[in-house]
């Protein structure tokens, strides 16, 4: 199927459960982003939060069940709900992009590709993100075309600790965790941190490191309100 780009959207998608916690987060951003003055100035959206999609991490890392045939059922739900629009608010998902893309004829947003449109040219730029984004070289593709020098913390399983620190609730354990790999990303010469998870905004949400960090659900975020003509 062909994925097409959609000039004049009526229903947003969002393909979300990847963790519920970042779905809401995402859909904050997505109220905060078109500065509406009443109801109907919002984006009208259907949000499929799917829980059941199987963990990225284990499917990419260990060969576990490939979350791919649950990513395209969520798509067609979406398709089928008059969506015009899909966006997920997960970086590691993205992975999977070309196949959720693939199979639906909704135009699927593309988060990574959208930072890397916004990002300055040959900047050094921190990642804090899951081992499949870092390994699988997700946000390098899009941004080595701009120059675009990543760096990558000092110890990725602290990263990992922190997603599921976040996935279970355990928000303090986790912004301290994810405090250190930032102290380190600055001090090796970041001038950005890139959210490539989007547990990490939810556990530094309220931590002055924000003002560094370059969050993709932001971005994708206003995307949507852009597409949508609400800002």
């Amino acid at each position: 199927m062909k994925n097409k780009r959609t000039d004049d959207p009526r229903l947003l998608g969002i393909l979300g459960g990847m963790g519920p916690a970042a779905t809401i987060d995402f859909m904050e951003k997505l109220l905060r982003t078109t500065n509406a003055e009443k109801d109907q100035d919002q984006i009208p959206a259907v949000v499929y939060n799917n829980t059941v999609i199987p963990d990225r991490n284990d499917a990419y890392l260990k060969g576990g069940i490939s979350p791919a045939p649950e990513l395209i059922k969520s798509a067609k739900v979406l398709e089928k709900a008059g969506c015009d629009i899909i966006a997920i608010p997960c970086n590691t998902a993205h992975i999977w992009y070309d196949k959720i893309a693939e199979n639906t004829e909704v135009e699927v947003l593309n988060a990574p590709l959208i930072v890397s449109e916004q990002l300055p040219e040959s900047i050094k730029a921190g990642i804090i993100c899951t081992t499949p984004v870092k390994l699988s070289g997700l946000y390098e593709d899009a941004l080595s075309r701009k120059g675009v020098d990543l760096i990558y913390p000092e110890q990725q399983q602290d990263v990992m600790d922190a997603i599921y620190k976040v996935k279970s609730g355990n928000m303090t354990e986790a912004e301290d965790l994810f405090m250190e790999q930032v102290d380190f990303l600055m001090e090796s010469g970041s001038e950005k941190i890139i959210a490539g998870c989007s547990e990490v905004p939810v556990a530094l949400k309220k931590s002055k490191a924000m003002e560094y960090i370059i969050d993709p659900m932001e971005s994708l975020a206003r995307e949507c309100a852009i597409r949508f003509k609400k800002i």
